[in-house]
């Protein structure tokens, strides 16, 4: 198949530290150098060199954290999904974590604007001992007549496997033609976030920390937590800002970071 855009790489750890090899990339996906914000782990920035998403455009990603390598994937810019009459854009990643690897992976929002239609599928193996975060903001573009929902929808779905074993499946579909605003849906918000955790530290007593220390104390917007079948827990949020949501989910990312990792806080903002 040809992809408008195409990235793969994998990183290992030498000596204590996690080192990125065998990258490739092609089209409209680049990788930056990566950037050793913490001595020992990389923060490594996808890039995209267009303007933005543009109809049938296909872009996928296929990202290998060996054993114990740790790295944090975030992106330079939101992902801007333009107009597509005819066909929608589609975006798949692959994300392999081996025994005790850890993976944080906090893209920029995802924008969509009038008549734009994006399909991604995110698929990630992971094997004991792994840790991953991953978080992801949907935010209505602009619209010549300022009305929000012009976007005609967005797919997502997140599969993890375990021990080859399908454990988590989360699939959001948002139509605004559909009633966008009623009970189960956005229900007068704009603004989507979520975030989830896996690890094996996540039981009910961590949970519950991070539901009385952080979740609890918000104020804005509507917030939810709930446990996974494994050792894990995915945070929904409901707003009208991007920057409240992305506060809330790096609140719960840092805790958690904290928490289970030891780790102190790390910015990932790029203004």
């Amino acid at each position: 198949m040809s992809y408008t855009g195409y990235l793969k790489l994998e990183s290992h750890k030498v000596k204590n530290k996690t080192v990125v090899h065998n990258t490739y990339h092609n089209g409209a996906f680049k990788v930056a150098r990566p950037i050793y914000m913490e001595e020992h782990i990389p923060t490594i920035y996808l890039l995209h060199v267009g303007g933005g998403y543009v109809g049938g455009d296909h872009y996928k990603a296929c990202i290998t954290a060996k054993e114990d390598a740790h790295v944090c994937l975030t992106t330079q810019a939101a992902t801007k999904v333009y107009r597509t009459p005819h066909e929608p854009v589609f975006q798949e990643t692959e994300l392999f974590l081996k025994k005790g690897a850890v993976v944080e992976y906090l893209p920029d929002p995802l924008i969509l604007y009038e008549g734009a239609r994006f399909i991604q599928e995110t698929t990630v193996h992971m094997e004991e001992k792994a840790t991953f975060f991953i978080s992801d903001i949907i935010t209505p573009g602009w619209s010549p007549d300022g009305q929000t929902f012009k976007y005609h929808s967005v797919r997502s779905k997140l599969k993890i496997y375990r021990k080859n074993q399908l454990m988590v499946f989360d699939h959001l579909f948002l139509s605004p033609h559909e009633d966008i605003h009623a009970i189960m849906k956005m229900e007068g918000y704009t603004h989507f976030g979520s975030f989830l955790a896996i690890a094996e530290g996540i039981i009910d007593s961590v949970i519950d920390e991070l539901y009385d220390e952080v979740i609890s104390k918000e104020q804005d917007g509507c917030i939810g937590i709930s446990k996974l079948a494994i050792n894990g827990c995915a945070i929904r949020i409901l707003g009208n800002d991007t920057k409240n949501l992305e506060r809330i989910i790096n609140r719960c990312f840092q805790f958690l970071r904290k928490r289970l990792l030891g780790l102190d806080i790390v910015s990932l903002r790029k203004y």
